[in-house]
């Protein structure tokens, strides 16, 4: 799935919980809830794979010297 559809497909679900939440209809309120949540986990690795891997690298490497500062510090 290109980044194009899943950006497509989120601003419909948008779109959606909006028109959910102003109607009041509490039966689209919870299919857009769980729309929502199938997005985000099939979603998130698309839209932003390399932002979180870069990120969990980037902590990574925090860890790192963080434990190596505090093991010269002993």
């Amino acid at each position: 799935m290109s980044k194009i559809m899943t950006s497509f497909l989120v601003f419909i679900d948008t779109i959606g919980v909006a028109i959910a939440l102003l109607g009041g209809n509490m039966m689209l309120c919870l299919l857009m809830g769980i729309m929502t949540i199938i997005l985000y986990v099939k979603v998130n690795p698309i839209l932003f794979g390399d932002y979180d891997r870069r990120r969990e690298e980037r902590i990574e490497q925090r860890r790192k010297a963080l434990t190596a500062r505090r093991e010269n510090d002993k």
